[in-house]
């Protein structure tokens, strides 16, 4: 589950225009969000959640959205991932969530 650099890059810029009160720059961000699959985004939202050194609000944008993808579009995205990236998300998920010191984050996974 392994993401070049650059991309998390972008993707960090992407959820701080999610983030930005232009809704221009808002709309935009939400539909290349939108076009990304359903793995990637798993790992980039994961990737940015366990991030501890990133802007809070990016990781708490990052936790509302991955809480939103598992429970809408479960059904769509985790069928299709081999058993091992399934074991990969749940361990990431506890290990995220028992690493986690910022009580806010904690409230939004």
């Amino acid at each position: 589950m392994a993401v070049a650099a650059s991309e998390q890059q972008q993707f960090y810029l992407l959820l701080g225009n999610l983030l930005s009160p232009d809704n221009m720059v808002q709309k935009q961000a939400e539909e290349t969000y939108e076009n990304i699959p359903g793995q990637s985004k798993i790992t980039f939202l994961l990737q940015a959640i366990r991030n501890t050194a990133a802007v809070e609000e990016a990781r708490q944008m990052a936790t509302v959205l991955l809480r939103r993808l598992l429970s809408s579009s479960l059904d769509e995205v985790y069928p299709t991932l081999p058993s091992d990236v399934h074991t990969a998300i749940k361990s990431e998920l506890l290990m995220i969530i028992q690493m986690e010191t910022q009580s806010s984050m904690k409230k939004k996974m």
